[in-house]
């Protein structure tokens, strides 16, 4: 199996406890049983990341940065393709899923109250991760492509080139949503980062030598 493969087989274990908690909040805030999949996790270049965004649209759903303040540095970004955008302030809005056509500010305000909980099980993954607590700035909203390849203009962030990205869906009924968050680590954070996988693989690796 491919390292690349193995990574994201730890990253899937990573995620499991921190997606269930998030379903039970998402289930109390949504009203009814929601049914979510495990994240679907890649790493992808700078020029693909960039190609992902725009695909997804920035300015149409629903996008927000932070930059990570602790346990690890970079930026990170939630999104929400506008389709899932609507139907999910929608329903959190006693509306109709279907019946939005524009995401207006208390819409967006709707749909920033489920990003809290997703950004609380995403940091939680990447602490199981790396073994030390991870936090997150304030919200910055990012209204355009062009927002975020500003903040990749930033020093720390200017010779990034592989970026985390974790793409998780939940359902309730009929209704889909899908969400992306991106981990845009500095060069430094991704060595550390790897470095724990690494160590986690090497871990596993002697474990089954010696069940065997």
């Amino acid at each position: 199996m491919k390292k690349s493969e193995l990574y994201k087989d730890i990253f899937k274990e990573a995620s499991n406890i921190a997606m269930s908690h998030a379903l039970t909040s998402l289930s109390q805030m949504i009203g009814g049983p929601i049914e979510m999949e495990a994240p679907d996790v890649e790493i992808v270049s700078r020029a693909e990341f960039l190609k992902l965004l725009a695909e997804r649209g920035v300015s149409k759903g629903f996008t927000v940065m932070f930059d990570v303040t602790e346990g690890l540095s970079g930026l990170t970004i939630l999104q929400f393709p506008k389709h899932s955008a609507l139907n999910i302030s929608a329903v959190l809005m006693g509306m109709e899923p279907g019946s939005m056509e524009e995401l207006d500010e208390m819409g967006k305000s709707a749909i920033m109250e489920v990003g809290n909980i997703l950004i609380s099980a995403y940091t939680d993954i990447l602490s199981n991760l790396i073994g030390e607590p991870v936090s997150l700035s304030p919200p910055k909203p990012a209204e355009s492509l062009y927002d975020i390849e500003k903040e990749l203009g930033r020093p720390d962030l200017r010779n990034v080139n592989s970026i985390v990205v974790f793409k998780s869906k939940f359902y309730k009924e009929d209704i889909g949503v899908e969400s992306y968050f991106y981990l845009v680590p500095t060069p430094e954070s991704f060595t550390k980062l790897v470095k724990k996988l690494e160590k986690q693989i090497s871990e596993e690796v002697e474990a089954n030598d010696e069940g065997n």
